[in-house]
């Protein structure tokens, strides 16, 4: 493999750019041949560096018409048009978001697809991200809306397979793209609360109205995303109308958040202002925070906490109605002395040490004889 010096890069730069003559200046040409060393320069494809590739493609696409810009960029970068294309989207679209993009570490084939995504979406994607979660590309794709169809539901695989083992892979893709758009809302309802919630600090008020217009529609979809995920459909007492999805179970943490976002979804159901930040501090950010992080609950640490009470206490008086062999009655030890007749002499002393007696059941029986 020939290898490119700054000189060969050059030469290949002057005669791409010597076939649209009559559009590039000599000028023009110098930039060009600068744009491609600076490209040779770069190494390793970071996020950091898609974003200084893009802006180098920026300036080449600035220069050389649509067709002459693809040889350059075959000849120079050693890779498709398509792709030079999505790293200038990368520099273009998304230079407002790249110092939390480069903090959160996103790939570039990560930031392909966000660069063409809308601007809420990419804040979704990002409040994930920011919260701690990994997403993968797959996961990114469907929070966005861009269709993995083609990789992730082959035809031929999912979607003809008849059967229970059909009907379950079909399943499976679902839970797989409704759990991420799940999650995607989640999350962005929780960053948007603690946001929110912020003013607190500053003695300020939380504004009751710019959450609940920023939330309310995130919260009404993830709570007929968890409706289709988890819970089962009940049907109608009348034949005709189409079933509807129950309640999860009373009392479990899953139906506290399926009732939590259906209120949210709905601005007449919200606590009025006396209440309004106990319930956001107290409930929301709790319930959410579970969802997306896998947080417990406060109630669940304490009954967490009072079950293992109850179980060390069970072990202690479990411990205390043990007796040694030297404790033991008379009628006991006899027995086990017996039985250790056909052991070898010298184990049977430890065999004695290994030995238990639980007292309470000999105790009751000593109680009913003598009554």
């Amino acid at each position: 493999m020939a290898k490119y010096t700054h000189k060969k890069i050059s030469a290949k730069l002057a005669a791409k750019a010597a076939k649209a003559a009559d559009d590039v200046s000599p000028e023009e040409v110098s930039e060009l041949q600068a744009i491609g060393e600076d490209i040779r320069s770069l190494g390793r494809r970071t996020n950091l560096q898609a974003y200084e590739l893009g802006g180098y493609l920026a300036r080449a696409k600035a220069i050389l018409p649509e067709r002459e810009l693809g040889a350059w960029v075959k000849a120079i970068c050693k890779f498709t048009p398509k792709t030079a294309r999505n790293y200038i989207a990368v520099y273009e679209n998304l230079s407002v978001y790249k110092e939390r993009l480069v903090a959160t570490a996103t790939s570039p084939t990560m930031l392909f697809v966000l660069a063409y995504a809308e601007e809420q979406k990419v804040e979704d994607v990002l409040a994930a991200l920011e919260a701690g979660e990994e997403l993968t590309v797959a996961q990114v794709k469907q929070m966005v809306g861009v269709s993995t169809a083609k990789k992730t539901a082959p035809v031929p695989d999912s979607l003809n397979m008849g059967g229970l083992a059909g009907l379950r892979k079909v399943a499976d893709l679902k839970i797989e793209q409704d759990a991420a758009r799940f999650l995607g809302l989640a999350t962005s309802s929780l960053k948007k609360v603690e946001k929110a919630l912020e003013p607190l600090s500053r003695n300020r008020a939380v504004r009751k109205g710019a959450l609940c217009d920023a939330v309310t529609y995130d919260c009404r979809h993830a709570h007929d995303l968890i409706n289709s995920l988890a819970a089962p459909l009940r049907p109608d007492v009348t034949p005709h109308l189409n079933w509807r999805p129950e309640k999860l179970p009373d009392g479990t943490n899953w139906r506290k958040v399926q009732a939590l976002l259906h209120r949210m979804g709905g601005t007449e159901d919200w606590p009025d202002r006396a209440s309004f930040v106990p319930w956001l501090q107290n409930e929301v950010v709790p319930l959410l925070r579970f969802v997306v992080h896998g947080d417990p609950l406060p109630g669940d640490a304490e009954e967490e906490e009072a079950g293992s009470d109850v179980a060390v206490k069970i072990e202690q008086e479990a411990d205390a109605g043990l007796l040694g062999y030297g404790q033991m009655p008379l009628p006991v030890r006899d027995q086990i002395d017996s039985a250790l007749d056909t052991v070898a002499p010298d184990g049977r002393d430890e065999l004695r040490t290994k030995l238990v007696f639980d007292a309470r059941p000999f105790k009751r029986q000593l109680k009913r004889l003598a009554a």
